[in-house]
């Protein structure tokens, strides 16, 4: 048998084009793959050089990266859908709370929302993982649909026999994910005017059962028209199911870290807990959407780099600018809107105290963190994070108790972020091979 390091330029250029599905940009990234899958050693993979790249990458720059360029903005379209129909979801809870305290109670409504968050959360981050965070996610989704109808099925089954607000929560999660598919489609304006046009349905004093169900059957037909209408064109398989429901299961882990918090007042305090959690949302998806710049600056900055010297540090390099920014940009807009929502507080039935902005800031960091760990390949790192802050936000509810506000949820989220950055400082700092394959093999 040939051993692996005497493959031939065509063979080597093969494999790359297989693993990749798409010409390899430069040597780094074919020499990574060569390795990885290909068994051939990096002094191998550097030899074969000029015979395999001026074949295997046209010269033209248009085409280059096309197949990479579109794998980012898929992902990015994803991103922003989610955090579209999360931020829908959460002034729901804030212009819905009222009317449905109420009518149902404040206590069955916080129940209600400890149930809805996190497993909304859950499904948001698996079918982001799985399909619709990728090319053509919504063409996808069509070709999933017994899998997709299949676990919505046993989700509502399971919360329709659950005691207490099971088919409350059920509504409440449909209507939620369901928005993640109606904005990914482009229609978050339409799913938005669904969600007002039930408050206003509340507030003149509709029943909720029947509304918040008539609501979450429109929810679903729009949903079936997004994925029928849908003209994408997906250009790679599905995510594998495993990193998916690890995924999921982070999602679920930072909902709960979301509604952990007895002190927040789920339900209780009016509209002020929803709309108090607006700035760190807004922050956060402006912060993640800046974070896909690492699909495209992270290979360049390492253009040029001999692939023995690509794993050493590079403590100015564009991993690590890109990564402030988003911090940056998280931190700066959250401050900003909490000041707003503070000074709106009387209105809302809410307090102006910091501790609920901070512990939703703080929230948001450990939020992103893990979403970046699991993005980079990291979901089990990403799971330890989400459930150690879980952990510790109920450690402290427990011992604490709600006598001051949001910091059962500081502490948690505090905890989370230095978990989270210290490794992560540590990786960008070192991209390498290590965040070559984390961003570019999937």
């Amino acid at each position: 048998m040939r051993p692996p390091a005497a493959v031939t330029s065509a063979e080597a250029g093969g494999i790359v084009d297989a693993r990749l599905g798409r010409p390899a940009q430069d040597l780094l990234e074919a020499a990574v793959v060569l390795e990885a899958w290909g068994g051939v050693p990096s002094d191998a993979a550097l030899a074969l050089d000029a015979a395999i790249l001026p074949a295997q990458v046209p010269p033209a720059d248009g085409g280059r990266f096309a197949a990479g360029d579109a794998g980012r903005e898929s992902g990015r379209a994803s991103v922003v859908a989610e955090g579209v129909a999360l931020l829908v979801a959460i002034v729901a809870v804030a212009v819905w709370a009222g009317p449905l305290s109420r009518q149902l109670g404040a206590a069955t409504l916080e129940h209600t929302l400890r149930i809805a968050l996190p497993l909304t959360l859950g499904l948001q981050w698996t079918l982001r993982s799985r399909l619709l965070g990728r090319p053509g996610g919504l063409r996808l989704l069509a070709a999933a649909w017994p899998e997709v109808a299949a676990a919505t099925g046993a989700t509502a089954a399971a919360l329709a026999v659950a005691p207490g607000a099971g088919a409350l929560a059920g509504a409440f999660v449909l209507i939620w994910v369901g928005g993640t598919v109606l904005a990914r489609r482009g229609w978050g304006l339409a799913y938005a005017a669904l969600v007002a046009g039930e408050a206003l349905a509340l507030g003149a004093g509709v029943e909720a059962a029947p509304s918040l169900a008539a609501l979450a059957a429109l929810v679903l037909a729009g949903c079936a028209l997004a994925v029928l209408t849908a003209t994408d064109t997906a250009t790679e398989a599905p995510g594998r199911l495993r990193r998916a429901l690890a995924a999921g299961a982070i999602g679920a882990l930072l909902g709960g870290l979301l509604v952990g918090d007895t002190s927040l007042g789920w339900g209780v305090h009016g509209a002020f807990p929803g709309l108090a959690l607006v700035p760190s949302v807004v922050g956060s998806l402006w912060g993640g959407y800046h974070l896909w710049q690492f699909h495209a600056a992270v290979p360049h900055g390492l253009r040029g780099v001999p692939l023995a010297e690509a794993g050493g540090r590079i403590p100015g390099g564009p991993a690590m600018a890109i990564l402030r920014g988003a911090l940056v940009r998280l931190l700066g807009a959250t401050l900003a809107l909490s000041l707003l929502v503070a000074a709106a507080a009387r209105w809302t039935q809410g307090t102006d105290r910091a501790g609920l902005f901070v512990a939703f800031g703080a929230a948001a960091l450990v939020c992103l963190l893990a979403s970046l760990h699991e993005s980079l390949g990291y979901p089990g790192w990403a799971f330890a994070v989400a459930a150690a802050s879980l952990a510790a936000e109920l450690a402290v509810n427990r011992w604490v108790g709600g006598t001051v506000p949001g910091l059962a949820l500081s502490v948690a989220g505090t905890l989370g972020t230095l978990l989270a950055l210290a490794p992560l400082v540590g990786r960008l700092r070192s991209p390498g091979r290590m965040l070559a394959t984390a961003l570019w093999i999937r």
